[in-house]
């Protein structure tokens, strides 16, 4: 093999190491080990910014605002492409954190690429949470096996101003 072939080659050796390195990482985390309350729950927020139909903040921070009333602290997990859904722009944890009135460290958008559903469902299961969306996650019951169990996934909707819930919502897990 001589210098041009190498020269050749090198694009496609750099594309598989960025790929790799992408492929590999661990999901984004929304907040550390200390960070992660005692009643916390994990909200698909890409998911449930729809329940109203289009995308709304207002819809989600309602139903943010029901959790914290039955004494849950919601950490939120978003696509990357949910602040483009929102106000035709990307938002960062930051400026998501300020429209829905939570802290910023109770907020992730996964990175471009990264399958949110991924990193709630795993973040869930490594602390014990239950998750709010009407997702089904079918494609990651395999995977996560706790989705198969009874109240794991806590599912709702937004109809004449409010929030319905179709499950009982109480820190019991019930």
């Amino acid at each position: 093999m001589n210098t041009s072939d190498l020269i050749l080659l090198l694009p496609a050796l750099i594309g598989f190491v960025v790929l790799l390195a992408l492929w590999t990482r661990r999901p984004a985390q929304a907040t550390s080990e200390a960070e992660v309350p005692r009643n916390a729950i994990v909200v698909d927020g890409s998911n449930v910014m729809h329940w109203g139909g289009e995308a709304s903040s207002m819809v989600l921070s309602r139903v943010l605002r029901s959790l914290e009333s039955k004494g849950y602290t919601p950490i939120v997990f978003f696509d990357a492409s949910a602040g483009y859904q929102l106000s035709d722009r990307y938002l960062n944890e930051k400026h998501l954190s300020n429209a829905i009135g939570i802290p910023e460290a109770h907020v992730c958008v996964v990175d471009k690429g990264v399958i949110a559903d991924q990193s709630i469902l795993a973040f869930a299961a490594d602390h014990g949470l239950r998750v709010v969306s009407n997702d089904q996650y079918r494609d990651w019951r395999v995977q996560f096996p706790h989705l198969d169990r009874k109240g794991s996934v806590l599912r709702g909707t937004f109809q004449h101003g409010a929030v319905v819930w179709r499950h009982k919502l109480d820190l019991a897990g019930g």
